[in-house]
C-alpha cells in the first residue's frame, strides 16, 4: 500500500537540536561538518520526502493549539519567570519539492505560519523557514554543492517550522538549541561544499559554513560564526566506509564580550547493516580557546576606599574536549522505521550561556500504512553545559506523539501531543514542565511519504 499520510506543520514537537543530531555527519563544530560518510552531504534532502524527488508542490492548513507553558522573557507579579497558559490557532502554507537537472539537482522547503493566541497577544506572530539546496557536477569526479537555510520564530517549544514542511537538513550544530524562552529568534546559515572522487574508493571534500543568530530580549546574546572542514573518505567495501578530517570554528558573541575558537580532528566509520539498517560512528577532539569576562573580588581595603566589592576582568582559557556522535537508522519494513542518535558537541549556547558542551540523544519511530493512518513518536534529551565563565547547566527532555488520518484524496486530519521538561540542575533552579496539544486540517494536492524526524 502506498504511504498516504501528510503531517501537519505542528506535528513534530521536538527541539531543533534534536533534529540536528539526526543529520549524521553534516553540519558543524563537534558534529563533524562536511559531507556525510555514506551520504550526500548537508542539504541534499531539501525538498524531498522519503528520499524521493517529487517535483514542486505546496500545502496549506490550520490547527487549533493549547499550550500549558509559554515562557516569555519577563517576570510575573511574584518576581518569577513568566509562565502563560494559552489556546490559539495557527494558519500555515508552504512550498516543497526537488528536481533533478542534467548535471545536478535543486531543492526547496518553505513554510510560513501565523499564530494567534487571543488571550496572550505577546506570543502572537509569524514563523518563517526556508531551505534551499543546489549541486552541480563540475566534472566526472568533482561536485560543488550549496545549501542555505533561514528561519525566524518566537516559539521554542512546539517548533511549528517542523512537521510536513520540516527540512531534515535545516538543523545543524549552529542552529538555536536548548532555548529557554518563547522569544523571537532569527537564524541564517550558508554552506558551500566541494568534493572530489579520486577513485572508486577514495574521495576528498572541503567545506565552509557561516551563520548568524539574533535574539530579541534585553540581555539574550546572539552570535556570528564560521567553520571550515576538510575530510578524506575511503570505502573499505560496498557497505563500509572510514573517514578522517580536520575542523575549525569561530564564535563571536553579541551583547556579550567574548570569542571562542576551536581546532580539532575526527575519525569516522559507517556501515550498511543489511538492506534496512545503517550505523555511523564518529569521534575526535576539539582544542578550544576562549576570551571572555569574569567577576573578581576587590581587596577589602580597596573596596572600602572606592565602594566597589567586585570588578570584571578579561580572562583567556584553553581546554580540550572530546567530541562524538553515533547514529543508527533501521527500517523494520515498508511501514515501520526507527532511528537513534546521540553524541557530544561544542555549540554556541542558548543565548544565556555561551560556548557550551551539548550532550544529546534521541529516538524516533514512524508508521504509515493501513487504513490511511500514520503514527509517530519521538523522545529527545539535551544537556547544555557552559565551557567558559560560570558553570551553568540546562537540561531538557522533550517528547511527542502524533496520529494522522487521510479524510479524502487531498485532505488530512492530525492530532499531536507533546511535552517539554526542564530538569533543573545543581547550577540553577529553573524547572518547567509544559504540554502542548494541537489538532487541525492540512490540504495538499499531492501524496507525500510520512516524514517524522
Amino acid at each position: 500500500m502506498k504511504q498516504k499520510v501528510l503531517l501537519l506543520s505542528l506535528a513534530a514537537l521536538i527541539p531543533l537540536y534534536s533534529q540536528m543530531g539526526q543529520t549524521g555527519a553534516g553540519g558543524g563544530m563537534g558534529g563533524f561538518g562536511g559531507p556525510a560518510v555514506l551520504g550526500s552531504g548537508a542539504g541534499s534532502g531539501t525538498g524531498k520526502r522519503g528520499g524521493s524527488d517529487l517535483g514542486i508542490s505546496f500545502f496549506a492548513g490550520a490547527t487549533g493549539t493549547y499550550d500549558s507553558g509559554l515562557t516569555g522573557f519577563a517576570l510575573d507579579s511574584n518576581g518569577k519567570i513568566n509562565n502563560s497558559i494559552a489556546a490559539g490557532v495557527d494558519g500555515f502554507a508552504g512550498v516543497y519539492g526537488s528536481k533533478r537537472l542534467r548535471r545536478g539537482s535543486v531543492g526547496i522547503n518553505y513554510s510560513g505560519h501565523y499564530r494567534n493566541y487571543p488571550a496572550q497577544g505577546s506570543f502572537n506572530g509569524t514563523d518563517q523557514t526556508l531551505g534551499l539546496y543546489t549541486n552541480r557536477q563540475l566534472s566526472k569526479r568533482s561536485t560543488l554543492s550549496f545549501f542555505a537555510s533561514a528561519m525566524t520564530t518566537n516559539r521554542a517549544f512546539g517548533n511549528s517550522f517542523a512537521g510536513a514542511s520540516y527540512d531534515p537538513t535545516l538543523g545543524s550544530i549552529f542552529s538555536p538549541n536548548g532555548e529557554v524562552f518563547d522569544n523571537r529568534v532569527y537564524f541564517g546559515s550558508g554552506n558551500l561544499d566541494y568534493s572530489y572522487q579520486k577513485s572508486a574508493r577514495l574521495s576528498f571534500s572541503v567545506s565552509g559554513n557561516g551563520f548568524i543568530t539574533r535574539r530579541t530580549g534585553r540581555v539574550l546574546f546572539g552570535v556570528n560564526g564560521t567553520s571550515t572542514n576538510a575530510m578524506v573518505s575511503y570505502r573499505l567495501s560496498r557497505r563500509q566506509t572510514i573517514s578522517a578530517g580536520h575542523q575549525f570554528f569561530m564564535f563571536n558573541f553579541t551583547r556579550n564580550f567574548g570569542d571562542s575558537y576551536g581546532n580539532g580532528a575526527f575519525g569516522g566509520y559507517s556501515v550498511q547493516l543489511g538492506k534496512r539498517a545503517q550505523m555511523s560512528l564518529q569521534g575526535g577532539f576539539i582544542r578550544l580557546e576562549s576570551l571572555g569576562l569574569t567577576s573578581t573580588a576587590v581587596d577589602p581595603v580597596i573596596a572600602a576606599l572606592i565602594g566597589v566589592s567586585t570588578v570584571q576582568e578579561v580572562f583567556y582559557s584553553k581546554s580540550i574536549m572530546p567530541t562524538a556522535q553515533a547514529t543508527l537508522s533501521y527500517r523494520v519494513n515498508r511501514l515501520h522505521s526507527l532511528s537513534f542518535n546521540g553524541g557530544i558537541a561544542a555549540t554556541p549556547g542558548n543565548g544565556i550561556i555561551n560556548t557550551s558542551r551539548s550532550t544529546f540523544g534521541g529516538a524516533n519511530y514512524s508508521y504509515s500504512g493501513i487504513l490511511n493512518l500514520g503514527l509517530g513518536a519521538n523522545v529527545s534529551f539535551n544537556r547544555l553545559a557552559s565551557l567558559i565563565g560560570s558553570n551553568q547547566v540546562f537540561e531538557t527532555v522533550q517528547s511527542s506523539v502524533n496520529a494522522n488520518r487521510r479524510l479524502s484524496n487531498q485532505l488530512f486530519f492530525t492530532v499531536t501531543a507533546g511535552n517539554r521538561k526542564f530538569l533543573g540542575s545543581s547550577t540553577n533552579g529553573f524547572k518547567r514542565n509544559s504540554y502542548q496539544v494541537s489538532a487541525g486540517f492540512t490540504w495538499s494536492p499531492r501524496e507525500i511519504p510520512v516524514s517524522i524526524r
